[in-house]
């Protein structure tokens, strides 16, 4: 019988031109992994816990598989495998499992997970939008409103002498007056208008003068977030810390009175997420006052981001009780604004009506779906009753529905009903596209019907794509994708780089966050044209430390478009902050800058390495080049293994020095930029510097293609693989071919998650 299989499968093989002598090795090959390999990868490579417990797949070619295992392979004695027999079980591996990583994808469901911190406080927030409305900046006209008066006594205004717009809070009026006629003894200047943040997170407001100041920052009602009214006569500072959501606008209020002081000033400084202290700069700052919003100030605890990006998977008690704090927070704001919230005041003979109307809406868009009468009974109506003050009854609603896993858990009417409905989708849309709740637009839609068939859905999407928290959550996708997420800027040697400090540092950064929002959302720029990047934004202080010359227009923001080029530089991995971010303190460092290029620009598999390894200056011949010394650290087989892509795309990065500025000698010797880089499909290319490297990138679909699905699982976070109608292939085949624009792409991957799995009705 094994005979007779024995022949039939040769027989198939001389049909195919495949000689015996290849299946005798191809056999071999089988064996020889069973007998060397299996142990630690599995019998199917699929791996093995506590060994290797990772699929054995990868974008290596077959010839730098052989080698590897030649040189490397098994763990416990390299010399076991070499020569023919590595190269039986490279091919056998190679052929069998490595290229193949749909075997080890099983199709998943949607899984249950919890929101993430970032979804949670965008919901809450929403939760009371829905009744409050949202803040939009509709006449972003930049900077604050301020209004001079002069004073008739302390913290009194007389009469107003003259509004103008200032675009930043920085004034030393010393013993003068703070405009031409006012009486420079006592006078007072009241600034309003919006601060809009770009990233979310903690963020400091200090406020430094020697006089009387009071500063509200998202507040209406209530007093000021810092209260200095009283003046002191010396200098001093107090701050806030806030929380803050990116890309929402909040309004800002400052009032400042001199009153027979000696001294006169004035100052606004903030510390963001990542960055140092600094007088808030202008294009943070709008005219327009909004009105303020929710978001709570407790602390969660970190999400599990093992998968690569950011899931509510770890429930334990501290996530418990932290969630269990913020509704309480939330529940007691609820309950001191019912009236506002519920449109309504103690006078209106129909205020606990319309309470309880409120409160039934809550509960409604909180679940993100409609509530039977014996439901709404549950949690509204058995809250009130004759002996309970109506402020409590909102508060116990109000927290109900934020400890219940039905607001915290997005995805479990998906998971609970075979039959998918419109507001299945609605979730979904509202979770991708803002990490938030459907709008009340979106729950109308369904009420009428009008959410059931693929145009309603599509001109959804769009609409959601065009609100501002789209573009929020685009950002965030890009602070993690450029590794600037919750890192802090990069600090070099004040000694080396005397130049270079944290003020430049901050507008490296905004300069690229700058450039990605304009490019992204106003001129609709493709992947190629992404990583390319012709142009940046600069600013005075980039412009003085590169070299440039620097010609300011009329806006107010401090930075101006240029050629990338003037700057000598050639793609996104040449914006001198992600060269300054992947640097050491006094050097370059090829391989932080190359282990990004090649993961992010290229889409490459870069394992993780086995124990970490430091690089030590004073190992090295000081006279020698960076990229000597990284060739010397990282020679050894089981390092080149991901070392020869790492050195590879670092090395041709070796004309910037750490700050990013353009060189061509270290130490009196030329630079070589001159590499060779094995691709995905084993074809050796020479690559004569960054241009070279960019270039291939713009050609490679590993590159498109990693992209795509990393932003994927940014919006849903999820498993790319639970859903089962999208074609990842042809998507990043588009988006290289240049037939996508990122926002379209951002669209069309928000649109097919959401709609996945739902019938839409003729």
């Amino acid at each position: 019988m094994l005979l007779k299989q024995y022949y039939r499968y040769l027989f198939f093989a001389l049909t195919l031109g495949i000689n015996s002598k290849g299946i005798a090795n191809q056999l071999d090959g089988e064996k020889l992994y069973i007998q060397h390999c299996a142990e630690c990868h599995g019998d199917k490579g699929q791996g093995v816990e506590n060994e290797y417990s990772k699929p054995l797949i990868g974008d290596w070619p077959v010839t730098k598989l052989i080698h590897y295992v030649d040189k490397t392979m098994p763990d416990y004695d390299p010399n076991l495998v070499q020569g023919k027999e590595a190269d039986a079980i490279s091919r056998f591996i190679f052929t069998n499992f490595y290229t193949k990583p749909e075997l080890f994808e099983k199709r998943s469901k949607v899984q249950l997970a919890r929101l993430t911190n970032r979804q949670y406080r965008q919901s809450v927030t929403d939760l009371f939008g829905q009744f409050k409305g949202q803040p939009v900046l509709d006449n972003p006209i930049q900077g604050l409103k301020g209004k001079y008066y002069n004073a008739e006594g302390m913290n009194k205004r007389k009469k107003i002498h003259a509004e103008r717009v200032d675009a930043m809070i920085h004034f030393n009026y010393r013993n003068k007056a703070a405009l031409d006629g006012m009486n420079p003894k006592k006078f007072s200047v009241y600034w309003e208008g919006s601060i809009l943040p770009r990233e979310s997170g903690w963020y400091e407001f200090f406020v430094k003068s020697p006089n009387g100041f009071e500063l509200s920052v998202n507040k209406s009602v209530g007093g000021p977030t810092i209260d200095e009214k009283v003046t002191a006569g010396k200098l001093r500072e107090e701050r806030a810390k806030l929380f803050l959501l990116g890309g929402r606008p909040y309004p800002i209020r400052l009032n400042y009175f001199k009153f027979d002081d000696p001294n006169a000033s004035i100052e606004l400084s903030w510390k963001t997420p990542s960055g140092k202290k600094e007088i808030i700069p202008a294009d943070y700052f709008f005219t327009q006052v909004v009105p303020p919003s929710f978001v709570s100030q407790q602390k969660l605890p970190p999400d599990d981001a093992s998968y690569g990006y950011e899931r509510g998977i770890r429930i334990d008690s501290t996530w418990d009780e932290a969630t269990t704090f913020a509704a309480l927070e939330a529940s007691v704001y609820a309950g001191k604004r019912m009236d506002q919230l519920a449109g309504t005041n103690d006078k209106d003979q129909n205020r606990k009506q319309k309470i309880k109307t409120f409160s039934e809406k809550f509960i409604h868009y909180a679940f993100r779906e409609k509530l039977s009468e014996e439901e709404l009974n549950r949690y509204v109506h058995s809250k009130f009753s004759d002996d309970i003050p109506l402020h409590i009854s909102v508060e116990k609603i109000v927290l109900t529905a934020l400890k219940s896993p039905r607001f915290l858990y997005p995805e479990w009417k998906a998971l609970t009903k075979k039959e998918k409905d419109s507001y299945v989708v609605a979730t979904r849309l509202a979770l991708y596209f803002w990490d938030s709740i459907p709008d009340r637009k979106l729950h109308d839609l369904i009420e009428r019907n009008q959410f059931s068939k693929q145009n309603h859905i599509e001109g959804e999407a769009k609409r959601l794509l065009n609100d501002p928290r789209s573009q929020a959550k685009l950002n965030d996708f890009f602070l993690h994708w450029l590794d600037m997420k919750n890192k802090e800027l990069p600090s070099l040697s004040r000694k080396v780089f005397p130049e270079f400090s944290s003020a430049l540092a901050l507008d490296l950064r905004r300069s690229l966050l700058r450039w990605i929002e304009n490019s992204i959302w106003k001129q609709m720029i493709t992947w190629s044209q992404f990583l390319e990047m012709e142009k940046m934004e600069v600013s005075k202080r980039m412009a003085s430390f590169y070299g440039l010359s620097y010609h300011p227009d009329a806006n107010a923001t401090g930075f101006i478009q240029m050629n990338a080029s003037d700057l000598k530089r050639q793609g996104l991995h040449t914006h001198p902050y992600i060269l300054a971010s992947h640097s050491y303190p006094e050097e370059s460092s090829p391989i932080h800058r190359g282990v990004f290029t090649a993961r992010k620009i290229l889409g490459r598999t870069l394992r993780p390495p086995k124990e970490a390894v430091v690089f030590n200056y004073a190992d090295y011949d000081p006279t020698w080049t960076m990229r000597k010394k990284v060739t010397e650290l990282t020679k050894a087989t089981n390092c080149m293994s991901c070392h020869d892509q790492i050195n590879a795309t670092g090395f041709v990065l070796e004309n910037f020095d750490a700050t990013g500025r353009q060189r061509s000698e270290i130490g009196g010797v030329p630079i070589d930029l001159q590499v060779n880089y094995l691709d995905d499909k084993g074809i050796e290319r020479r690559f004569l510097g960054s241009q070279d490297l960019i270039s291939h990138a713009v050609e490679s679909a590993n590159s498109a293609k990693s992209f795509v699905e990393e932003l994927f699982r940014h919006l849903t976070k999820q498993p790319v693989r639970s859903y089962a109608k999208i074609d990842f292939g042809r998507l990043s085949e588009m988006v290289k071919n240049g037939q996508l624009s990122l926002r379209d792409l951002y669209f069309q991957l928000g649109f097919l998650g959401a709609s996945d799995g739902f019938s839409f009705l003729k």
